[in-house]
């Protein structure tokens, strides 16, 4: 188990408390690809926890988490209503995850890339998860009208320089709008975030991630 991080409290609701939190939760379903990090994302999401670099545990099969809240701020003010979250394996690849968000119907998908990856191949894998995904969309209105967000996320920040990190944006929002300014609109698919991340304990301590998860606190309450 990774150090407990002090910036947001969790909490596990227990019988009324915890159909009420479920019946007005939200699903996130955390996608991208092998090694890019969900699972640790999706550890923190749910227990505040980050583990050390190096610490690495595969995921070969969907791991929903159970309801749980997370209180955002110093005084708890703000609250994400978690009905699950949902950890993908990488393996399966950008084609299966698109189709995912058609058969699970979530109200927000994160996508963790790996910046240490070449920017060819984190476009590539990008190119085929948005073009797949606007065929999900358009086909599907439920599922279109039930998602509020999608969030990008550039992972292990700390192992890059500004400049690419600048080129993986730039290629990262080439393709979202390619492919999204269709199916969800040229404004929205124009404001999908593009957010900085670190999911393991740095020096830098927990501040991005903090600002991600205070992201969907915001956006999906």
């Amino acid at each position: 188990m990774g150090a407990k991080i002090q910036a947001k409290g969790r909490a596990a609701p227990k019988g009324l408390a915890r159909l009420r939190t479920y019946a007005k939760g939200r699903e996130i379903l955390v996608l991208g690809p092998s090694s890019a990090g969900k699972s640790k994302f999706a550890q923190y999401l749910r227990l505040g926890t980050l583990d050390p670099e190096g610490l690495r545990e595969m995921t070969y099969h969907l791991t929903k988490s159970p309801t749980f809240v997370v209180h955002v701020g110093p005084d708890g003010s703000l609250a994400l209503n978690v009905r699950r979250a949902v950890d993908t394996p990488g393996q399966t690849g950008p084609i299966q995850h698109a189709t995912l968000v058609g058969e699970r119907k979530p109200h927000a998908v994160v996508v963790l890339l790996d910046s240490t990856k070449t920017v060819s191949s984190t476009a590539r894998w990008m190119s085929l998860f948005c073009n797949h995904l606007d065929t999900i969309l358009r086909r599907g209105h439920h599922t279109r009208r039930k998602l509020r967000e999608i969030v990008v996320l550039l992972n292990k920040r700390d192992k890059i320089g500004n400049s690419k990190l600048d080129e993986l944006r730039e290629n990262v929002r080439a393709e979202l709008d390619r492919y999204l300014a269709v199916p969800l609109g040229k404004k929205r698919a124009a404001a999908i975030p593009i957010l900085e991340c670190i999911a393991i304990q740095t020096a830098q301590g927990s501040d991005l991630i903090d600002n991600v998860i205070t992201y969907l606190a915001q956006h999906l309450a």
